[in-house]
C-alpha cells in the first residue's frame, strides 16, 4: 500500500484517477465517492456492504488520535483523570470525522483492491 497516493486520494490500481470527488482529505464537505477511476476504470464500488468494515478502520484511527491526544495533554501537565482530557478528546475525534470517513474507505478499499489484484 502506497502510503503517497493514498494520502493524495488516488486510485489503489492505476495511482492516477481520483477516489474522492474532492481531493481535500480534510475537507469538511460531504464526502462523495466516485463510481469508478476516471482513469482506468477500476469500479469503488464492489459489492452492496463493501463499505461496512471500513467502520472499523474508522473506529482505529479515531482511537490512535485519541490515544495520541491523551498523552500530549498528560505530557503538558493535565491530570490523567481530568474532565479537560475527555472534552479536547472527544472534540478532536468530531473535527477529525471527515478525515476519517474519508481515509478509512481509502485504506479498506487499497487493502482489497490490492489483495484481490494480486
Amino acid at each position: 500500500m502506497s502510503l503517497i497516493h493514498l494520502m493524495q486520494n488516488k486510485c489503489p490500481k492505476c495511482h492516477q484517477g481520483q477516489v474522492f470527488s474532492t481531493t481535500n482529505l480534510f475537507s469538511f464537505r460531504p464526502a462523495k465517492m466516485q463510481e469508478e477511476c476516471s482513469h482506468c476504470r477500476q469500479n469503488f464500488s464492489k459489492e452492496p456492504g463493501f463499505y461496512w468494515g471500513a467502520m472499523y478502520v474508522s473506529y482505529g484511527l479515531a482511537t490512535l488520535e485519541m490515544a495520541l491526544a491523551y498523552v500530549l495533554l498528560i505530557s503538558i501537565g493535565i491530570d490523567a483523570f481530568d474532565f479537560l482530557n475527555l472534552a479536547v478528546c472527544i472534540a478532536l475525534v468530531l473535527v477529525l470525522f471527515p478525515f476519517n470517513f474519508r481515509m478509512a474507505r481509502l485504506i479498506w478499499l487499497y487493502l482489497f483492491t490490492n489483495l484481490i489484484e494480486s
